[in-house]
């Protein structure tokens, strides 16, 4: 037969898939919320030519037919609550890409699993039951793995049957996202070991207490997200080349853990975006001031500068501090809206950044005057959303912030912070 597309979807009587073996040319199959489906015929994993197996939704179904499915590109397997096992993969599968798994009770992914040897990107939603296996650092093409509330998840354990794969191997993905997965502090040296090579490394809403110091052994990690992980009470590693750190809400962060990420070292080289809990200000920035704006004064050109904003606590709710907002020589700076929109800073936290981290819409040295001292005004817009905002209360939230130069791009001889023409009229008429 030269049929290509069956859709049996929310046949809510249909108990088994029957052989298929006589449709040949089927490139596209959907059972998806079969509810009472129980078994499917074993002829589904070899036709050839189908490229799309969607499944989602059969609550009942138990197992899975092995698949030998080369031109397949879309398998759909999410919301099958009694699926326990990933079916096999009779050899190599190149067409697959991506792999959403969700609310899924599957325990384990088979090592077969390997055979999707194009795959790039594993998504993994509520899947507390579920075990990698260790040759998954083995798949040259897995770049992501991103899991969701995977909350019992457990990491490659080299298991029976598999070969046996040496300590200085570990995995080419690079973005790894593992938010609220009730991971303890023993998971770090297994994570480390597989995937050293990691650039992108998410763990908010997880149940460690320290950031250890092998961390500092990823070498390529540059941004770390560290959201809402309420036990974190210490940081024992930073990695060398940390770019973006994030570690809000973060419940139970000490001052020593706001000491160390405000480390000269880590952000003297420029391109630094840190925001974690607690409000602290650094002691080695150029210039600082209490209340939401700063102001300093810049020649022909504009300095290469980092900022800091700390922000005390309030107990007015919904409260946000936004900026950074750039005024030169009384003109406002628009923010590039496409590239990137305003920060959102949060009561109770400290944000430090290098200013080419924000994308404006023009250069700023269009704003400036080659022939004169230019007045900067930076300041933050104090917001309190969802309510009526209580002005007052609003103004009394201490906030305290500033500016380094960084001296490896710019002189100090360019840039002052206090009123320069006032100063020339001094030096002019000293009795003034």
């Amino acid at each position: 037969m030269n049929m290509t597309l069956l859709n049996f979807d929310e046949c809510e009587g249909l108990t088994q898939i029957p052989d298929l073996s006589g449709l040949p040319n089927l490139e596209r199959f959907s059972f998806k919320n079969c509810k009472s489906l129980i078994t499917i015929h074993d002829s589904i994993g070899f036709l050839g030519k189908l490229n799309s197996l969607n499944a989602v939704g059969c609550s009942k179904l138990r197992s899975f037919p092995p698949l030998k499915l080369t031109s397949l590109e879309n398998l759909e397997l999410s919301y099958c609550y009694s699926l326990e096992s990933f079916p096999e993969i009779l050899g190599k599968m190149g067409q697959i890409t991506e792999l959403v798994l969700e609310d899924c009770h599957i325990k384990e992914l088979p090592i077969s699993f390997q055979n999707l040897t194009e795959l790039q990107t594993l998504q993994l939603r509520s899947c507390p039951r579920l075990r990698l296996p260790s040759s998954i650092v083995m798949m040259p093409k897995l770049a992501n793995i991103i899991a969701w509330e995977s909350k019992g998840w457990l990491f490659p354990k080299q298991v029976e049957g598999e070969e046996k794969i040496g300590s200085m191997v570990s995995s080419n993905v690079d973005c790894l996202y593992l938010s609220g997965c009730k991971l303890s502090d023993h998971f770090f040296p297994i994570i480390l070991e597989w995937f050293a090579n990691v650039k992108d490394l998410n763990l908010s809403r997880n149940n460690f207490t320290v950031l250890p110091e092998c961390i500092a052994n990823c070498h390529l990690l540059c941004k770390l997200t560290l959201d809402a992980c309420h036990s974190l009470r210490e940081i024992r590693g930073i990695p060398p080349n940390i770019r973006q750190l994030s570690a809000r809400n973060c419940k139970s962060f000490t001052s020593s853990c706001g000491r160390t990420l405000l480390n000269q070292k880590l952000h003297e080289a420029g391109n630094t975006m840190f925001s974690f809990s607690g409000a602290r200000f650094p002691e080695w920035f150029d210039h600082h001031s209490w209340g939401p704006s700063c102001s300093f004064w810049v020649g022909k050109k504009f300095p290469s500068i980092a900022l800091c904003i700390a922000i005390g606590p309030t107990h007015l709710e919904h409260v946000e501090i936004v900026g950074p907002i750039m005024i030169i020589n009384s003109i406002e700076c628009s923010l590039d809206e496409e590239e990137n929109p305003y920060l959102y800073m949060l009561p109770h936290h400290t944000h430090i950044f290098d200013l080419q981290h924000i994308v404006f819409s023009d250069y700023l040295d269009r704003f400036v005057s080659e022939n004169e001292w230019n007045h900067v005004e930076i300041t933050y817009s104090v917001e309190q959303r969802f309510e009526e905002k209580d002005k007052h209360a609003v103004t009394q939230i201490s906030i305290e912030n500033g500016i380094y130069v960084f001296k490896q791009n710019s002189s100090m001889e360019d840039i002052q912070f206090t009123d320069p023409h006032k100063k020339r009229r001094l030096d002019v008429d000293p009795e003034l």
